[in-house]
C-alpha cells in the first residue's frame, strides 16, 4: 500500500527551501553528463526524499536503481553528529524502507543509495570515554569536504559507525518512530562544492555549463532553461499526499532533459554557422538588416515553429532537409541552401517568404545534419 507522510509535497510550506535541493540536483547532473546521458533515468524532486535519480532498465520497464538525497544547508560551523544529524538520517533510513515498499516494478537487482548531500564540511568525530582511553582507544576525526568529499557509511571507521547507529537509534526512541538500522548499509555522505548564497550557486552552475558544454554561447540561459524543468514539478502537489514512483507528475524525464541539451546545443551551432556565414546569406536570401541584428531570437522562433506540427509548411521543409542531404554536392553554404530552398520550392506549395523558408532550411540542415558543425 502506497504511503501517506507529513514530508509529502502537499501544500504552501513544501514550496520553501527548494532552491538549494535545485541547484544540487543540476550541479550533479552537470558535473556527470556523460554518465547520465547513456543511461535511461528520471529525476524526482520532492519525492520521497529531496531529490531522487532513478535508473531504470533499457526497456524502460523496471527501475534498477534508485539515488536518493537528502540535501542539506547549515548556517554556520560544520555537520557533527547531533541531534539534526541523527534527525536527518532518521528519515533517510524510512525513506530506504519506503523505496523498497514502493508499487513501481524493480529488477531483480534493484539497489539503492541513500545521500546525505551538504555544502557545508561534515566532521564525524569520535571521542573514547576514559575508560576507553585506558584501554588505548584514541580520538577519531573523518572530515568531508572539497579534499575527500565522499563516502559510504561501512567507508567509515567503526568507533564512528556505531556512534551514528547510537546517536540515530536514540533520535528514533525518543521520538517514537521506527528505526530502520538494516538500511545504514546503503548510507552515503557527500559534500558538494556549491557556495552558500544563491546567487553564487547559480555562477557554479552557470561556469559547469561552460566547461562541459563549451560551444554554448549563452550558459545562463542554458542553466536557467534546465532549472525551470525541475520547477514545473517540484511544486505539483502530491495528490492525496500520496508519494509513489508510478506518479509521473513529479518526474522530470532524462530523454526531456536530453532533449532541452540537444535543443541548446543545436541552437548554438546553428548561431554559429550563421555568423560563419552571415554576409553571403544575408546578401543571397535578402535577409534584412534588422533580422540579421536580431538573428538569434529568429532562429529561435524559427525552431519553437518547427516542433509544432499544425505547421504544414515548417514540416515540409524540415521533412524535405532530413530526408536529403546536400552537403556532399555543394563547395559553398551559399549554394547549398539556395538549392535547398529551390528545390521546396518548386515541388511544395510553401505559403512563407523566402527569408522564412530560409532560416527553416537553415536550422532543420543543423539540427538534422549538423552532428559534425
Amino acid at each position: 500500500m502506497t504511503k501517506t507522510k507529513k514530508a509529502a509535497n502537499a501544500g504552501v510550506d513544501a514550496i520553501l527551501g527548494f532552491e538549494f535541493q535545485r541547484n544540487c540536483a543540476l550541479y550533479l547532473l552537470l558535473n556527470d553528463y556523460d554518465r547520465f546521458k547513456g543511461r535511461e533515468f528520471f529525476l524526482c524532486i520532492e519525492h520521497h526524499d529531496d531529490f531522487l535519480f532513478c535508473y531504470r532498465s533499457d526497456c524502460r520497464e523496471k527501475i534498477e536503481e534508485v539515488h536518493s538525497y537528502q540535501a542539506k544547508k547549515l548556517t554556520g560551523a560544520v555537520w557533527t553528529i547531533n541531534e539534526r544529524f541523527a534527525e536527518a538520517v532518521a528519515k533517510m533510513l524510512e525513506v530506504g524502507n519506503d523505496l523498497i515498499n514502493d508499487p513501481a516494478p524493480k529488477c531483480q537487482s534493484y539497489t539503492h543509495d541513500l545521500i546525505f548531500i551538504s555544502n557545508t564540511d561534515i566532521k564525524l568525530s569520535y571521542k573514547p570515554s576514559k575508560d576507553e582511553k585506558e584501554d588505548g582507544k584514541k580520538e577519531i576525526t573523518y572530515l568531508l569536504n572539497e579534499q575527500n568529499f565522499k563516502c559510504s557509511f561501512d567507508g567509515i571507521p567503526e568507533e564512528i559507525q556505531k556512534l551514528i547507529d547510537k546517536k540515530v537509534g536514540g533520535f528514533c526512541k525518543k521520538e517514537k518512530i521506527k528505526y530502520y538500522k538494516p538500511e545504514l548499509d546503503n548510507l552515503r555522505i557527500e559534500w558538494v562544492d556549491l557556495p552558500r548564497r544563491k546567487k553564487d550557486q547559480k555562477d557554479i552552475l552557470v561556469g559547469l555549463m561552460c566547461r562541459n558544454f563549451p560551444h554554448v554561447s549563452d550558459p545562463n540561459a542554458a542553466v536557467e532553461l534546465l532549472l525551470s524543468l525541475f520547477r514545473e514539478v517540484e511544486a505539483v502537489y502530491n495528490q492525496g499526499r500520496i508519494i509513489n514512483l508510478l506518479d509521473s507528475s513529479k518526474r522530470v524525464e532524462g530523454g526531456e532533459i536530453k532533449r532541452a541539451i540537444d535543443v541548446i546545443e543545436t541552437e548554438q551551432k546553428t548561431f554559429n554557422l550563421w555568423r560563419s556565414y552571415s554576409t553571403e546569406l544575408s546578401r543571397k536570401f535578402k535577409v534584412p538588416i534588422g533580422i540579421q541584428n536580431n538573428h538569434e531570437n529568429y532562429i529561435r522562433n524559427t525552431f519553437e515553429l518547427m516542433k509544432d506540427m499544425a505547421n504544414r509548411e515548417h514540416q515540409i521543409i524540415k521533412s524535405f532537409v532530413r530526408e536529403n542531404d546536400y552537403s556532399m554536392d555543394f563547395y559553398d553554404h551559399e549554394g547549398m541552401f539556395y538549392k535547398y530552398v529551390y528545390d521546396i520550392k518548386n515541388g511544395n506549395s510553401i505559403n512563407l517568404m523566402d527569408v522564412d523558408i530560409f532560416f527553416s532550411v537553415l536550422c532543420a540542415y543543423v539540427e538534422c545534419h549538423g552532428g559534425d558543425i
